[in-house]
């Protein structure tokens, strides 16, 4: 298992964090971005959401535990519990104000204020896993590491990490970085990589407005304008 950075830098690195979502908090201007009455926007949320269920439903045909690492307010949660009732649902987030709001809204799933890189759970306790625009956020290669050790070290053998975030930085937000494929390998070395790039670019989908049902199909089919990747992640089968 991959270590956390040392503890004092571990410290600064998860105050970071919380410290920019803070500032998101804060910032009218930043909620305008994930503002749903944009139809651009809302289109986006809403194909990146249903993606990411289905691929989640198809990985437990017949029920299983999902663990969601960095779940946030829970939303994913619904969006799988629509699909498929039968699974049961855990979410751990950093931010302690999140969880309250996932536990108030989904009472029927499981919610724990934890890091992603000291996860309080037993060994290979989950079918499938997601990390959803979690990576993209660590501050660190070191930190990155360890989260994605205590991924693996949870998820069962024959298990999946259903996996979604940016592969582009963004030039107006130092706090997050582009993952691409191959930072993705270096970080689950040996494991089975099945990603494709999908949905447009968020401030391109935010300026279409009511065209957004004519435009967004459009450029969102020329791979460069795709601002993610998702797909299945496979552990390596046991020697």
């Amino acid at each position: 298992m991959r270590k956390s950075p040392g503890t004092d830098e571990r410290t600064k690195q998860l105050d970071r964090i919380r410290a920019v979502y803070a500032e998101y908090a804060r910032d009218g201007g930043r909620g305008r971005l994930w503002d749903l009455s944009n139809r651009g926007y809302a289109r986006f949320r809403g194909e990146s959401q249903r993606a990411i269920a289905h691929l989640v439903a198809a990985e437990l045909p017949g029920g299983g535990r999902v663990l969601d690492v960095g779940c946030g307010t829970g939303e994913l949660a619904e969006a799988v519990h629509q699909l498929r009732p039968d699974v049961d649902w855990t979410g751990v987030d950093l931010l302690r104000e999140a969880i309250e709001l996932a536990m108030a809204a989904h009472p029927w799933a499981s919610w724990l204020h934890s890091t992603a890189d000291e996860l309080p759970f037993r060994e290979d306790g989950f079918d499938a896993a997601i990390a959803s625009t979690l990576f993209s956020s660590l501050p660190s290669e070191p930190l990155a590491a360890a989260v994605a050790s205590e991924i693996a070290r949870v998820l069962k053998r024959h298990g999946a990490l259903v996996w979604y975030d940016l592969r582009y930085g963004n030039p107006a937000s130092r706090a997050v970085h582009g993952v691409s494929s191959r930072d993705i390998m270096r970080l689950f070395p040996g494991w089975e990589l099945h990603l494709r790039s999908m949905t447009l670019m968020p401030p391109l989908a935010r300026r279409l407005g009511v065209l957004t049902p004519v435009l967004y199909p459009v450029l969102s089919s020329l791979p460069p304008l795709r601002s993610h990747l998702i797909g299945r992640l496979y552990p390596p089968a046991p020697r």
